[in-house]
């Protein structure tokens, strides 16, 4: 459980910097290499995009994690047209195991639903176990082939789940996806 510590909350654009290099520092120590510009370059073309919510969970020592929901088609071509796409999602090393990547997870897809987009989307490297279990216990499947990862080259899956668009004020529910909905066949 996150701690009573942590917020979750609309960010502001003054924050996009330091989301970028969380994202950053967060790859560099899931894959056990030095920080890249490649991955710092693509995370910050990613914040370019049509936006539909960007998150921020602070605590006592800053920025403790963000996520990025962009505009459904920005996921890359082929993905279902109206899911919103859920572009990266990051928790500082020493705020994870404590929920707040699943807190951002239910946020986001909630502040998709209040958007209008009934459908979430986003890509997983198929390695990834801790992310892989977040995402399916929060109702998203993998659907579709998995295809080279545009920078690493690694396996990724698209994951995709639909919520019940909520009332203004409450959240949405993730639940997952039919096997027959579309998928997405490549990294953006």
């Amino acid at each position: 459980m996150i701690g009573s510590s942590c917020v979750v909350r609309a960010a502001t654009e003054d924050e996009v910097a330091a989301c970028v290099e969380l994202w950053t520092s967060a790859v560099a120590t899931r894959d056990g290499v030095p920080e890249s510009d490649a991955v710092r370059d693509r995370a910050r073309s990613k914040f370019g995009a049509p936006r539909v919510a960007l998150l921020v969970a602070s605590d006592d020592h800053g920025l403790a994690g963000f996520t990025l929901v962009t505009a459904p088609g920005s996921g890359g071509p082929g993905g279902p047209e109206d899911a919103a796409y859920l572009s990266l999602l990051a928790v500082a090393p020493r705020a994870q195991g404590h929920g707040l990547g699943r807190a951002l997870l239910r946020a986001a897809v909630a502040e998709a639903a209040r958007a209008g987009h009934e459908r979430c989307l986003l890509h997983a490297l198929e390695d990834n176990a801790p992310a892989l279990r977040l995402y399916t216990s929060a109702g998203f499947r993998p659907v579709g082939e998995a295809f080279p990862h545009a920078l690493s080259g690694r396996p990724t899956r698209a994951w995709t789940a639909v919520s019940a668009v909520s009332a203004p004020g409450e959240r949405a529910a993730p639940r997952p996806a039919s096997a027959t909905e579309p998928t997405s066949p490549g990294a953006p």
